[in-house]
């Protein structure tokens, strides 16, 4: 089996950072053309992982990068991907409303059907703002440019990213998988929303890097880990939601929040489990595994 370090060659952080930057400004300005003229969930989404991966992958390289423009790039990205947050939120909701109906009282699922009808509604407005914004070649032209601009700047990068990658990668890994584990030997049905959060954060890092590297196998063992963890954000965000939404017109929904809240408890002790020390040790294992086995 060849190790890591052949199949990395003698690339460098700058390569890295270069290639990261031109493959995704590729997918963010395709999807986002895609997603102005169709409305495509998907293409919503892809556009989001493309803004995603380059943030997480320029923020783990920040040293690397020349301070004031890393922090510009960094910031923007963080714009894009806020401007479609509600978007986001909203189509998981959708498509999670069906099965919240099947499971409550006719009293409560005429209250959800009413919020679907909300819904639509916000849905329709927020994708009007962000097409006045965006549908316009022009718009586009003015994203792909900002882009454009960004990679090709000799200064984007310090003379240090010319140094091979090898080391620093695995460096930058094993440093992300340490504050996992910090947080998960904490981690309860108690323990605050926020901080099942900011380990879905890490975790989603931590794949984002592997597949900027090409760690595909390795990325992917870990995707049920950051889908379950995901569950717990999206279920929290629509409890938010309800408790808003009941609050502000009056709508039957502690029905649908206790269902809720009772899932959410179900999603976090899942979460507990795939994120146990035992198992932690075990992506630390294969980490160590990827980066020192030997060619043959």
């Amino acid at each position: 089996m060849a190790s890591k370090k052949i199949l990395l060659g003698d690339k460098s952080v700058r390569e890295l950072l270069l290639e990261t930057l031109h493959s995704n400004l590729e997918k963010i300005v395709v999807n986002l053309k895609d997603f102005t003229a169709t409305q495509n969930a998907e293409s919503l989404h892809q556009y989001r992982v493309a803004i995603r991966m380059t943030r997480s992958v320029c923020r783990e390289f920040s040293d690397f990068m020349e301070e004031k423009r890393q922090t510009l790039m960094v910031k923007k990205l963080k714009v894009l991907q806020q401007e479609t947050n509600e978007m986001r939120d909203i189509d998981v909701f959708l498509e999670s409303l069906d099965t919240y109906k099947q499971l409550v009282a006719q009293e409560a699922r005429a209250a959800l059907e009413a919020l679907n009808e909300t819904l639509c509604v916000e849905k329709a407005r927020l994708w009007k703002a962000f097409e006045i914004k965006y549908a316009s070649p022009c718009a586009q032209e003015k994203v792909l440019l900002w882009f454009e601009q960004l990679k090709n700047d000799e200064k984007l990068c310090m003379a240090k990213s010319n140094e091979k990658l090898f080391d620093y990668s695995h460096e930058i890994l094993k440093k992300r998988l340490k504050k996992i584990a910090k947080i998960s030997r904490k981690l309860t049905l108690e323990t605050p929303n926020d901080v099942f959060h900011a380990l879905r954060l890490h975790y989603k890092k931590l794949r984002y890097t592997s597949d900027a590297l090409g760690l595909d196998t390795f990325s992917k063992s870990f995707k049920a880990i950051q889908n379950a963890f995901g569950r717990v954000q999206d279920k929290n965000t629509q409890i938010a939601h309800l408790k808003d939404y009941e609050a502000k017109h009056g709508m039957c929904l502690h029905e649908a929040i206790s269902l809720l809240e009772e899932a959410v408890s179900v999603d976090k002790q899942a979460c507990i489990e795939k994120s146990t020390v035992e198992k932690i040790e075990t992506i630390r294992l294969e980490l160590e595994k990827i980066f020192t086995c030997k060619a043959v």
